[in-house]
């Protein structure tokens, strides 16, 4: 079960009190944080408009595919993800304060978690970013909010994705498959019986038990 309040997390409005989880490289060294997108930092110049950006290019690996807008993304944060007490989204930040992508969770709940929204907005010098950042977020995923499991759901076809989370320690349970349809100005995918599938690719879930982080990060998570 959670030990922190989520809501009272995106809630904060005082940027000294934002919640930032340190990113580091595999010497350990602080490369960046990932920043929780609370109350302080959504007025930040800047920062819905890179939002959007990034949501929009990396529109095909999303279920719910749509031409995203300033407009439509602050609403979301303002009426979604912000009073959500099972969802969390944390921008990508280097030393400098420089942005570089997204990384979320969502369905926060008794025993798991998953990963979500996770994008890399643009380049970065530091190396095998994404990977660290994830690190990060498992360690926090598992000390934190005392979660058994981190979960994540990818489209098949996302080779550099799944290639990520094979590095962080996920590993296939389910292959499910996807029809799409047009409706609205939007295209979605939905799970469906292999039977209706039209979409020439599959939806993959993985899982990450916290005995496996632990054996295989033990200098990332505090044994008992």
């Amino acid at each position: 079960m959670a030990q922190v309040n989520i809501v009272s997390l995106k809630d904060n409005a005082d940027p000294a009190r934002q919640l930032r989880l340190p990113i580091r490289d595999a010497s350990g060294r602080h490369v960046g944080d990932l920043q929780c997108i609370d109350r302080s930092l959504l007025d930040e110049p800047g920062l819905i408009d890179d939002l959007t950006t990034w949501r929009n290019q990396s529109m095909p690996f999303f279920l719910t595919q749509f031409t995203a807008t300033e407009e439509r993304t602050r609403r979301w944060f303002e009426t979604v993800s912000l009073p959500a007490a099972d969802r969390i989204l944390f921008v990508i930040c280097d030393p400098h304060g420089n942005r570089f992508g997204n990384f979320g969770i969502c369905n926060i709940r008794p025993g798991s978690a998953e990963f979500d929204n996770v994008i890399r907005g643009r380049p970065s010098d530091i190396g095998n970013l994404m990977f660290h950042c994830g690190m990060a977020l498992l360690e926090w995923m598992f000390s934190e909010l005392k979660v058994k499991t981190a979960e994540l759901q990818v489209f098949s076809h996302n080779e550099k994705a799944i290639g990520l989370y094979k590095r962080l320690g996920f590993a296939t349970t389910e292959s499910l498959p996807l029809r799409r349809a047009q409706e609205e100005g939007m295209i979605k995918f939905s799970i469906v019986d292999r039977s209706e599938a039209n979409a020439g690719f599959d939806y993959l879930k993985m899982e990450l038990p916290v005995e496996r982080f632990r054996q295989s990060s033990p200098g990332r998570f505090p044994t008992a």
